[in-house]
């Protein structure tokens, strides 16, 4: 296992049984000790990784997408070809079981050769509603075609063989932030050796979408990829109205069949009854296993042809992108603050981290954000660091005046690993700063650390952790543990900790679905932990940055903790209904017991218990009573200490919790792009494809 990261490779290592870890590749190249490898970089580095490889003749399985452009893949499909290495790029979703069975099933010949292929990918993008725009998918624009629509396309060139022609037409793109432009929708044509197809591209949509109608010479076959759904229509020897019952009785058998295996699989798997199953795990499962079958002679399931034909067909639809009207007038960054006291803030780049970031510049602090991805932010300094790795933590806040800890530290499945990214990634932050001489340590928890199931609690800056943290849910216990450790560290050491427990918070930049309100198997129905008649403990984001920057100077603070809860408390029946009339989407609340839940978390038990599941533990009541909120807040000690003063109006509540999720983005306007000698068109003509391949992946060369 090589990584760069030597602490990140050994632990993986550990979890997998890897008996040897490098950082440098170029160690087990001159060893000559590599019979394979995979690849599972950034996209961007995936021509520098494989290509010493495949020309000293290694065996080499990549992740999709093959390379970040068509050049850089034919390198490395020439570099294979030249050190008669074995090549192969993992698009395991073409080994999806629901996509398995329907290929087999139009290959049979039952309905007759393929003609034209329907296919939808509207699918929602978890990075696109969080704002984690520094990821690689958004800093250019074709990189969410190489990040996503290889998924379909993949499938769709399996199903239709080599592509010869793309046309179509893509929305205008959305405006992010600054100048970042995301283009989210395409609706384009494609034609294959003997049939076309239709792809309708959609990233960020709301309701999953996956699949498609192949429509055959005798016959129709409907496929819903992300529910392993699969309906036909063909003809008999009978009249068309009983054709079409014996069509209708035998999909209706065949859903129910489809569905009910789908839900007895999933419930196997969420229990652990048996090993993992899910379509992603079996497809990359298969995928992996049938690269390293191939070895030594191959070829690859899916040769390193295939990913560059992929790659060709991305940058044909990035083509059609219109140009746009005019450079856009985004808000401008503030200047940068060059002599101020330096903040050092971990989790700068988050939902909380970013406008806390913002006011510090502009109280006249020095800005150095430290994460794990260091996205560029205007005026800032931007260091990699993970508060995991107690010597990057060092780095990072060396020289700085104060130290703020927004940093999450990553979860887990298992008591262990969430503690040890937590509380010893805390402990890590607190010891960087007082070695670093830092006059204070702001320490972001969470009021999840608290109980607050009981009605009649009034809860201060004051109140302890939950004395039975132990019978509460992993995040809330650990977290928990973390707020005591720092507190614990902070007094044994003389270091001035502020302590700050934010309530649920709302606003733009991250989705407005809120745990605390309620979980969501989906986001149109809201399951809430009680009646949902409660006061909730909201509050804005803008409202608890405003409360990290003022914890920095406030002489009263030090050796305090405070909960920062908004004054505007709606139920979480009103939060929904708001909601839904803002999005104008029939999103539903459900109210529950605590008695309910518990009956179903009871049930849970009792299945793993008669499948002798280690580590079952009988499901305390407590924690589910104190996620219903019920008790009551008094923040007076965070408005006069701080000076603290959040937003009491519920008409600006909402527009600034509720409102910005009608229309997150501002969408670009467009200038005409004519076709040739067609000045009346809006849309850029069509071009054919230079590289096209078969399904198999073998490669051929077309005009």
């Amino acid at each position: 296992m090589v990584d760069r990261d030597q602490g990140r490779a050994e632990k993986a290592a550990r979890a997998f049984g890897v008996k040897r870890t490098e950082r440098d590749v170029d160690v087990l190249l001159n060893e000559g000790a590599i019979d394979a490898a995979h690849v599972l970089v950034p996209p961007d580095l995936h021509r520098a990784v494989a290509l010493p490889l495949l020309a000293r003749g290694i065996h080499t399985l990549v992740e999709k997408p093959l390379a970040d452009s068509a050049a850089a893949a034919r390198e490395l499909v020439e570099a294979a070809d030249a050190g008669r290495a074995v090549l192969g790029v993992n698009q395991n979703f073409v080994l999806q079981p629901a996509f398995v069975r329907a290929r087999k099933l139009l290959e049979s010949g039952r309905y007759g050769r393929i003609r034209h292929v329907a296919f939808t990918y509207a699918m929602p993008l978890r990075q696109l509603a969080s704002r984690q725009f520094g990821v690689w998918m958004f800093q250019k624009p074709i990189n969410i075609l190489l990040e996503q629509a290889v998924h379909p396309l993949s499938q769709l060139v399996t199903l239709i063989g080599p592509v010869h022609r793309v046309a179509g037409i893509a929305a205008p793109p959305l405006l992010l932030e600054h100048d970042l432009r995301f283009p989210d929708r395409w609706s384009l044509d494609l034609d294959g050796a003997t049939c076309s197809a239709q792809l309708h591209l959609a990233f960020g949509h709301s309701f999953p979408a996956w699949g498609f109608t192949a429509l055959c010479d005798d016959g129709a076959v409907t496929v819903d990829l992300l529910r392993d759904r699969i309906t036909a229509t063909g003809r008999s020897e009978h009249l068309e109205t009983i054709s079409d019952l014996r069509d209708g009785l035998r999909s209706g058998l065949g859903l129910v069949r489809d569905s009910a295996r789908a839900m007895a699989s999933y419930a196997a798997g969420t229990l652990k009854l048996v090993p993992r199953n899910d379509s992603f795990f079996v497809s990359m499962r298969a995928s992996v296993r049938a690269f390293h079958a191939s070895l030594p002679a191959g070829p690859a399931p899916f040769t390193g042809r295939f990913g560059l034909s992929l790659l060709e067909i991305c940058e044909q639809i990035d083509a059609l992108r219109p140009a746009a009207s005019s450079r856009v007038a985004m808000p401008k960054p503030a200047p940068a603050v060059t002599d101020g006291p330096l903040v050092t803030v971990f989790g700068g780049t988050g939902f909380i981290g970013l406008p806390t970031v913002e006011k510090l510049r502009a109280a006249g602090f020095r800005v150095r954000v430290a994460a794990r991805g260091a996205k560029q932010i205007d005026g800032v300094e931007t260091v990699r660091a993970d508060i995991a790795d107690a010597a990057s933590v060092t780095r990072a806040v060396a020289g700085s005046r104060y130290v703020i800890n927004l940093a999450h530290g990553g979860g887990g499945d298992s008591y262990e690993t969430v503690r040890a990214a937590m509380l010893d990634g805390a402990l890590n932050v607190a010891r960087a700063a007082r070695e670093a001489g830092a006059e204070r340590l702001i320490h972001v928890g969470t009021i999840a650390s608290l109980y607050l199931g009981d009605p009649g609690d009034v809860i201060t800056g004051d109140t302890p952790v939950d004395p039975q943290k132990e019978t509460r849910a992993l995040y809330a216990r650990v977290k928990g543990e973390t707020d005591l450790a720092v507190e614990a560290f902070a007094r044994d050491n003389a270091l001035a900790l502020v302590l700050l427990r934010p309530g649920l918070v709302v606003g733009a930049g991250t989705s407005p679905f809120h745990s605390g309100v309620g979980f969501q198997n989906n986001e149109q129905h809201v399951i809430g932990w009680n009646a949902g008649r409660n006061p909730l403990p909201f509050v804005l984001v803008d409202d608890v940055a405003d409360a990290i920057v003022a914890s920095l100077r406030a002489p009263d603070a030090i050796g305090r903790a405070y909960n920062l809860v908004g004054d505007v408390r709606l139920s979480a029946r009103e939060y929904i209904a708001e909601l839904a009339r803002a999005l104008g989407r029939p999103i539903r609340f459900h109210p529950r017991s605590v008695t309910g839940l518990h009956a179903g978390e009871v049930g849970k038990w009792v299945i793993k218990l008669a499948a002798r599941r280690p580590g079952n533990v009988f499901p305390p009541k407590r924690d589910l009573h104190s996620r219903g909120l019920m008790a009551r807040f008094d923040i007076s000690d965070a408005k006069r200490d701080l000076h603290w003063h959040p937003v009491a109006d519920r008409a600006e509540f909402i527009r600034q919790a509720i409102t910005p999720h009608a229309n997150p983005f501002a969408r670009e306007a467009i200038v005409p792009s004519p076709l040739e000698g067609d000045s009346s068109s809006t849309f850029p003509a069509a071009r054919p494809l230079a590289t096209t391949l078969s399904p198999k992946g073998e490669g051929a060369e077309a005009a």
